[in-house]
């Protein structure tokens, strides 16, 4: 929650539903949504038209950030907007995570998915993630499976094969048993991933094991092979979990992944660490919706050093946000002088503070910012403690 960021980005908002102001707790500044372009849609063309990888969309983002100059904000920034009711097929809202190449992206990503569908009734949620890795690990795999499928899918149906030499990913989305038949044995992506793509992975997971959110390493996960890399992840609802294979779909919530890559269609030499998700059902649709004519305004500050205290702080975020105590927090920045810097233009009466100590004594610091006084209160005590905060 960045005030720089919010004049700039959010001024256009004035009202919010419940699924913006659960996402403002982990940081997601609510905006309007980018209008496409034809000129969008022109040099996303050769990027499919799957619902769960809409590259159209994500153009959009792009655009925006270049016309309005994101890029002289501090960074990352995370943005979230409601899709208009003619691009629902492509999700109901839309998550962006935008400058970090972390895992911590992903993590946020992830973990304000699964609080908004949580509030909205989803209770048995699990994610589905895989990694296809950078360029050089999307290339070594795509040549995989195209030996793998020469070797194997002989017997396949013409229109099959017809299908998987127009994009080989199709192995993981034909319905037929064949398909499903060879799907089954195909390789992973994960054994093919570069060193890097390996070491990002791994600092994904860690932050999954950490947070305590249940997931499945799922390989099917591939995405569509000209903008989406890395991690991909899915949220589905697995109370009907005895559904059959080819109806799975029917339960997946959200889908999120890096396109990172398609920066390249707009003239950029350098890619700009891009990961949204996007959450195709909430249960507001049916429930109605309650409106909110300001966010949450914060009297916190969560300030964290290093990544043991980062981990801890989207847990504590959402602990927080469970009893709707809102702070100010800049995940993605792990200098003490920039998000003290950052508290102090904000103006806020206490900052909280969790560093390698506090995280290994599952501990916070509160420190009143006028007196300089402090505590330090087991974090399973922090929801009470602020409520009635004397400090």
């Amino acid at each position: 929650m960045l005030s720089t960021q919010s004049t700039r980005l959010g001024r256009q908002l004035s009202e919010f539903d419940r699924t913006l102001v659960i996402a403002t707790y982990f940081g997601f500044i609510p905006i309007i949504a980018p209008k496409i372009t034809k000129h969008d849609i022109e040099l996303t063309r050769y990027c499919g038209n799957h619902p769960y990888y809409d590259a159209i969309e994500k153009a959009t983002i792009i655009r925006t950030y270049l016309e309005e100059d994101f890029a002289s904000l501090p960074h990352p920034i995370a943005l979230i907007y409601e899709k208009p009711v003619s691009r629902k097929r492509f999700g109901n809202y839309a998550l962006h995570f935008i400058g970090s190449s972390s895992g911590i992206a992903e993590a946020t990503l992830i973990r304000a998915t699964l609080s908004i569908l949580s509030e909205e009734g989803y209770k048995n949620l699990r994610v589905d993630i895989n990694c296809i890795g950078d360029r050089e690990s999307i290339n070594m795999y795509e040549r995989e499976l195209i030996n793998y499928v020469r070797k194997f899918g002989a017997n396949s149906s013409d229109e099959c094969k017809r299908s998987m030499k127009e994009d080989i990913f199709n192995l993981f989305r034909l319905e037929t048993p064949e398909a499903h038949h060879l799907s089954e044995s195909a390789p992973s992506s994960i054994n093919f991933l570069s060193l890097q793509s390996r070491i990002y992975f791994k600092e994904v997971l860690e932050y999954m094991e950490a947070l305590g959110i249940e997931f499945r390493l799922t390989p099917g996960l591939v995405g569509e092979k000209n903008h989406t890399s890395h991690t991909i992840f899915a949220i589905r609802n697995i109370e009907k979990e005895n559904l059959p294979a080819d109806r799975q779909d029917t339960n997946t919530l959200a889908i999120g992944y890096r396109y990172s890559r398609l920066v390249r269609l707009f003239g950029l030499r350098k890619e700009i660490p891009m990961a949204g998700v996007s959450i195709f059902s909430t249960s507001s649709e049916n429930t109605g919706k309650r409106i909110y004519k300001e966010l949450p305004k914060p009297k916190f500050y969560l300030v964290q050093l290093g990544k043991e205290a980062k981990i801890k702080t989207l847990s504590l975020i959402e602990l927080l946000r469970s009893h709707k105590i809102p702070m100010h927090h800049f995940l993605g920045k792990d200098k003490i002088t920039t998000q003290l810097l950052n508290a102090e233009n904000l103006r806020v009466p206490y900052i909280i503070i969790i560093g390698q100590k506090e995280a290994l004594d599952n501990t916070a610091t509160i420190r009143n910012v006028a007196t300089r006084a402090q505590d330090t209160i087991k974090i399973e005590n922090l929801p009470y403690y602020l409520k009635n905060i004397t400090l």
